[in-house]
């Protein structure tokens, strides 16, 4: 009874989380739409679908109607999933008014049927998830026989369902309008931020391995000293919460928090961590064909001018003095702001060096920067391991997707920032395989695995070069 009652509550409470995503939808999209029943429409529209005249019909057993009741919003409307369905008799209406004359979100008469599967969607999503998560704890890698507490796992339910709905927002808005706003990105990252600190238990489970080098059997003079050596594991597996290091040992961050140099050397990189999203956030424009003196003068006085450059400047000042309190005072919260922030850059540096080197060889802007401020949101909440998982997972759907377009001679661009977020939700849902495939491989440590992500980078750039010549050959 209580697993039902359970379904229940978390249905319902994910019907609202949809009606709230299809309002900040309509809100954030670059031209603001009125889908949501929670959007005011003006006065000026209803009196043009009231003046709309019905011509008249012939049904068994009713009248012909001409002129049906005037329209007004009712409070069934406003009720997730079903209040969609009545508010779909607007569309007979939005039949007779031409495009000009409807408003933004509302040329097609179905209107409500995508809002309608967001908000089904999100209602069944979020029982699932509940199901995945905290009753079976799916997500403990494998090899892991002691489960987490309860709050742990329902406080990571919690994050993670916060997470996924700014990721659902970003992708209906990114497949409307091709863009990802920077409104809904910062209040994201700054979000992944506080809960990094708050509650850093919160992060995906991982392994954390003990290893130490034994001998064998001793030793023969003239023979390799490698053949009476094993690594073998001195306590078995337990489930952790992510962090820079995983699955080794975070010994020697944990040992730098403990020193008054160490601490403030973990605030300083913090700071120059969130400065650099501070920067990537500013209105920057560059303009490359110009002397770089000049370009630097432009770019100078547009940063003075444009208005967020201040409270950009705030900010960084503010959170390099709330790392260095918390870095000061709190060893768990600093491990998690350092996991969080060390993610954010990993994930922006990742997309942005694919836009600057897509850029280079086209000649034209090959991916938007909301992919890389959203890949920075997505570093903040999972770190650097899945961001570069996501990396790699993410091209396939849109590689599908392009040369289905490609075949059909539709529009060749299509939004990425659904493929990335798609990844995410496909990587966290299936983290339990995912990692404990992986863990091999993050055991070599970040170095070793950011000189074969710089490889990837420069052969990306060799065959995105020849694929140009190539198409241009075929042009030809």
């Amino acid at each position: 009874m209580e697993h039902v009652i359970a379904v229940i509550i978390f249905f319902i409470f994910g019907a609202f989380l949809g009606s709230l995503t299809n309002y900040f939808v309509d809100c954030f999209c670059w031209t603001p739409r009125f889908r949501s029943p929670w959007r005011v429409l003006p006065l000026e529209f209803i009196d043009r679908l009231n003046s709309v005249s019905f011509p008249a019909e012939r049904r068994k057993k009713k009248k012909p109607t001409e002129n049906p009741e005037p329209f007004a919003k009712i409070w069934f409307d406003f009720v997730p999933i079903i209040g969609w369905i009545s508010l779909s008799r607007i569309g007979t209406r939005l039949k007779l008014l031409s495009e000009t004359e409807c408003l933004p979100g509302l040329e097609s008469p179905r209107f409500w049927v995508r809002p309608f599967f967001a908000e089904l969607f999100t209602a069944i999503g979020c029982v699932w998830l509940f199901v995945w998560e905290v009753q079976q704890q799916m997500l403990l890698p494998e090899g892991i026989t002691v489960r987490e507490t309860w709050e742990t796992v329902f406080l990571r339910f919690c994050v993670h369902l916060i997470f996924f709905t700014f990721l659902l927002m970003a992708s209906l808005i990114d497949i409307d309008d091709m863009i990802i706003p920077d409104a809904l990105t910062i209040p994201g990252t700054v979000l992944g931020l506080v809960l990094a600190a708050c509650l850093p238990q919160t992060f995906l489970p991982a392994t954390e391995i003990h290893n130490e080098i034994v001998l064998t059997s001793p030793r023969e003079t003239g023979k390799n000293p490698m053949e009476y050596y094993d690594i073998r594991q001195t306590t078995a597996p337990k489930a952790v919460p992510l962090n820079i290091c995983s699955p080794n040992p975070v010994h020697n961050t944990q040992h730098k928090l403990t020193t008054p140099t160490g601490k403030i050397k973990i605030t300083l990189l913090l700071s120059l961590l969130w400065s650099f999203w501070c920067f990537a956030m500013l209105h920057r424009i560059w303009y490359a064909k110009l002397p770089f003196r000049k370009a630097a003068v432009i770019f100078c006085r547009w940063l003075y001018r444009s208005p967020r450059t201040k409270w950009l400047v705030i900010a960084a000042v503010l959170g390099s003095l709330g790392f260095a309190v918390i870095v000061s005072t709190s060893a768990a919260a600093s491990m998690g702001l350092f996991t969080a922030l060390i993610g954010m850059a990993s994930g922006m540096i990742l997309i942005w060096s694919i836009r600057l080197i897509g850029g280079a060889v086209l000649g034209r802007e090959a991916m938007g920067f909301g992919d890389v401020t959203l890949m920075g949101m997505i570093g903040m909440f999972l770190g650097w391991q899945s961001c570069i998982l996501i990396f790699f997972l993410a091209p396939f759907a849109g590689l599908i997707l392009g040369v289905l377009n490609m075949i059909t001679g539709r529009n060749r661009e299509f939004p990425y920032g659904p493929f990335l977020c798609l990844a995410t939700v496909g990587l966290v849902v299936g983290w339990k395989p995912v990692w404990t495939s992986m863990e091999s491989i993050f055991e070599l440590g970040g170095f070793i695995i950011g000189m074969v992500m710089l490889f990837c980078f420069v052969m990306f750039g060799i065959l995105l070069a020849l694929w140009r010549k190539i198409r241009n050959r075929l042009a030809i």
